[in-house]
């Protein structure tokens, strides 16, 4: 018996030892997280010629009830932001990454869980708050684009700031009540709703039947943001008054946003030409024909193809030989499509790619090939401007796989 006890106490004690070093160890790591965050972060430099404006607008569509909202009677509002190509004289300082009320919502949101990611107004960003648009061309390309389902449209800083340092005019779109949380200009937060997503614990067949319901919210939304842009680019009112080239509009989006361009893009003979980056397809889309250009980029499938990689296998055959681009990132995961992993600290990364959340790409380096590859595919079916990059495989970029 005196065995065991000592036996038991030995251990119990290695245990408390370790116990305690695990609590340290932890507390270490936490106040580390905490520590590095408060460093200031900035964005990628867009790798444009022209400077970059941002605006936020709140628009109501009056043909519509919200039928993601829980109040029963609801318009269907939008918070838009809008990025262009802007004059900016070097006085003013760049806008904030997330406007202190969505940086106050999103922080109380997230709880905890802020210590993963840069402290949100310590990222500067390359856009200018209400700066005038550039006079260096008189009408700018449209491009319309939406996020995935949760994220909301500045978590895409990076690449729409851009887009419209290349010229383009980019109106972001955050999906009242699907969004994990939308702030209006006026300061009120809307959080997402039940409707406005998909559980997780959903079956396949029930996901599918939910998402194209909510789908055709987000197509909606789209049509009734051109409409919307038709009738300001005819107002003497507006600052984009005669300058948006509605001849020439692109629709894209990540993931739920992305399955969305390709819906659009299937339905509205405005759009010119679409982009979809590793969004699923749902439904009718997956047979509808489709009558533009479009470019899908996905996530890295190289170790194997499960069934979202073979759905948008199957895009390719909707659209006419060789205006369809099937392209994947060899160590990109769903995020890296987002400013996610530029966020996140370092120190946090291993977590989020054990998960699968982000790979093993270097984040700025995923950002540049998402850039360049998106810039190039507008630049060639909305300017004109074929660089070549989507003629096949380039050394430049070699973890870029043509399907």
């Amino acid at each position: 018996m005196s065995f065991l006890l000592s036996f038991i106490k030995k251990y119990l004690k290695l245990f408390l030892l370790a116990f305690s070093a695990a609590i340290l160890l932890g507390v270490g790591y936490i106040g580390f997280l905490a520590y590095s965050r408060t460093a200031v972060l900035e964005l990628p430099a867009p790798s444009g010629p022209f400077s970059v404006g941002r605006m936020e607008l709140d628009w109501n569509d009056p043909s519509r009830i919200d039928h993601l909202a829980e109040q029963p009677n609801l318009q269907r509002e939008l918070a838009i932001w809008i990025w262009y190509p802007a004059q900016v004289d070097g006085s003013q300082d760049p806008a904030p990454y997330f406007p202190p009320a969505w940086a106050q919502a999103r922080n109380k949101d997230q709880g905890v869980g802020i210590l993963i990611e840069a402290q949100l107004d310590r990222i500067v960003t390359h856009s200018y708050e209400n700066a005038p648009l550039s006079e260096k061309q008189s009408i700018y390309p449209l491009l319309i684009m939406e996020p995935g389902l949760g994220p909301a449209i500045p978590d895409y800083t990076v690449m729409v700031e851009n887009l419209a340092s290349h010229g383009y005019i980019v109106v972001g779109i955050n999906p009242t009540y699907s969004s994990n949380l939308v702030v209006f200009p006026d300061g009120r937060v809307v959080p997402r709703t039940d409707k406005g997503t998909i559980p997780d614990n959903a079956t396949p067949d029930q996901a599918d039947k939910l998402a194209s319901s909510l789908l055709t919210v987000w197509s909606q939304d789209e049509i009734f943001v051109l409409d919307r842009l038709e009738s300001i680019n005819t107002s003497p009112s507006s600052p984009f008054y005669q300058h948006l080239d509605l001849r020439h509009v692109g629709i894209f989006g990540h993931s739920f946003g992305g399955a969305t361009a390709l819906d659009v893009c299937q339905q509205d003979s405005r759009c010119k030409a679409g982009a979809d980056l590793d969004g699923t397809p749902f439904g009718s889309e997956r047979s509808t024909p489709l009558p533009v250009p479009f470019l899908l980029m996905s996530e890295d499938y190289s170790t194997g193809c499960d069934q979202n990689c073979v759905l948008l296998r199957q895009i390719t055959s909707l659209g006419q030989p060789g205006s369809v681009y099937d392209l994947s990132v060899k160590g990109a995961k769903h995020f890296n499509f987002s400013d996610l992993p530029l966020r996140m600290m370092p120190a946090a990364r291993p977590i989020f790619r054990a998960v699968h959340l982000i790979g093993s790409i270097d984040p700025a380096h995923g950002e540049v090939i998402t850039n360049t590859y998106l810039l190039a595919f507008f630049d060639r079916y909305l300017k004109g401007n074929d660089s070549g990059l989507l003629n096949g495989p380039t050394p430049t970029y070699p973890e870029v796989q043509f399907h």
